[in-house]
């Protein structure tokens, strides 16, 4: 999917120039950029407005002066980034003009000569939406299927030849909670979900019923007869199926025409890693720490909203439950992340991303215990910290309200009076000098290839 990641600001500041006024108007961004499947994707570090006395109304249209586009290719030669040209037609479909796309002939083999080894992007806004097309230094072309503007609430931006179809009757009781364009829009948003166990089997649930219609998912285990307290997407005859066949087929259940990627591999893998890089949402349900310094990591580099699941039951020595909960950490792209949160525990993040001989060297030490040891789980928490993970993914997709980062519940209500569950949020805050908060928007200089592996 190739997409363009931009912040509200610079989306603000970009749709005022063009619409404050009368006409076509013209700007550029300049954006880093990074590849998943094949196709580029975009994220927007600045932007160049054009003035209009840069832009000649001829017999076809209004076209940019030769002045004016050398003065943005050096730009993002001095800055070391990719091209969006970005212009306005108004109106609700946004469409290249046959003018358009006869400059294409000419300006595409410029920026591309002129910017080797980088995409480039082209772009016409409507007065909401937004209509794209890239072009690689291979040839290739297509459209930009996302276009996301990140803020206080996640928007979806990108025009579609079906924008003004008819909503399912099955959204009515949810259009005053997202609006039918937010409905729409969620229907293209891009899902990555890590883990379908039992915290990834009811997200799934959840946001194919919500209306997500476009999935990859990772997990590389089957499931198994000790999985079938709490996976809801396994009937008693799937034990020994895939955990994302099985989720696969609820996503199809429920949406047929869903369109979803299923990765029966560790996120370390190539596919996975790559995969994930083109999302627009990723949400992880993992069972260690590794797992998570991945995605956080991948989370801010590429600029992904990451909605972090866990879930624990502390058993005593003498076999009785001490304490039972769990808790959602939504990092976004200007964090703070899980590490600022406290979240990570580096010496079982350490284990899991070492080598099996690593890993075994450390049990014999005693470095580490435990991490060979299945934790106790129940299907109810499991589907109460899911539920908790889509409702806080629907404010940050409706607006209703900020995101909290971080939300603990406890369902044995430790340490409090009355004894009940307790799901309330927790103060955190971007922790100055946190090395993966400084990083975010690093796009490929993270260097996320480092955790690959073949598996």
């Amino acid at each position: 999917m190739a997409a363009i990641r931009i912040s509200a600001e610079h989306w603000s500041k970009t749709h005022r120039h063009l619409f404050d006024k009368p006409g076509e108007h013209f700007a550029f961004f300049l954006a880093d950029w990074t590849y998943s499947a094949g196709r580029p994707i975009f994220l927007v570090k600045d932007v160049m407005l054009v003035s209009d006395a840069d832009v000649e109304i001829t017999r076809s249209g209004w076209v940019l002066s030769h002045a004016a586009l050398l003065r943005v290719v050096n730009a993002a030669v001095k800055a070391h980034a990719a091209l969006i040209e970005v212009h306005n037609h108004g109106g609700p479909m946004p469409r290249f003009s046959p003018t358009d796309r006869a400059g294409f002939d000419e300006i595409v083999p410029y920026i591309l000569d002129s910017l080797r080894g980088r995409p480039y992007g082209a772009t016409v806004w409507g007065d909401d939406s937004v209509y794209g097309q890239y072009f690689t230094q291979e040839g290739a072309t297509g459209p930009i299927d996302s276009i996301v503007v990140r803020g206080e609430r996640l928007e979806q931006r990108v025009s579609r030849d079906d924008d003004e179809a008819a909503m399912p009757v099955r959204f009515d009781r949810q259009a005053a909670w997202f609006g039918k364009g937010g409905q729409r829009q969620l229907g293209r948003l891009k899902f990555g979900i890590v883990g379908l166990g039992g915290n990834g089997g009811p997200i799934v649930q959840n946001l194919v019923y919500l209306g997500a219609r476009d999935f990859v998912l990772v997990d590389h285990d089957d499931s198994s007869e000790t999985n079938m307290n709490r996976l809801v997407t396994a009937s008693a005859a799937d034990v020994g199926t895939p955990k994302v066949v099985l989720a696969r087929r609820m996503i199809k259940l429920v949406a047929p025409d869903a369109r979803v990627h299923a990765i029966q591999k560790r996120l370390e893998s190539v596919e996975a890693l790559d995969a994930l890089k083109g999302m627009d949402v990723l949400i992880s349900c993992p069972d260690n720490d590794g797992v998570r310094v991945i995605l956080n990591e991948l989370s801010l580099a590429y600029r992904v909203p990451y909605f972090d699941l866990g879930v624990e039951i502390g058993v005593a020595e003498d076999g009785h439950i001490e304490a039972a909960g769990g808790r959602l950490a939504a990092v976004l792209p200007d964090g703070p992340c899980l590490y600022c949160m406290n979240l990570i525990d580096a010496d079982e993040a350490r284990y899991y991303l070492s080598s099996a001989a690593e890993q075994d060297v450390i049990r014999r030490q005693d470095y580490i215990t435990g991490m060979d040891i299945d934790a106790p789980s129940v299907v109810g928490l499991n589907a109460a910290v899911a539920a908790a993970a889509v409702n806080e993914l629907s404010m940050y997709l409706s607006g209703l309200r900020r995101v909290q980062p971080l939300t603990i519940l406890d369902l044995l209500g430790t340490g409090k009076r009355l004894k009940a569950q307790w799901m309330v949020p927790a103060e955190v805050a971007r922790k100055p000098g946190c090395p993966a908060c400084e990083a975010a928007g690093s796009g490929d200089a993270c260097r996320i290839e480092r955790y690959r592996c073949d598996s």
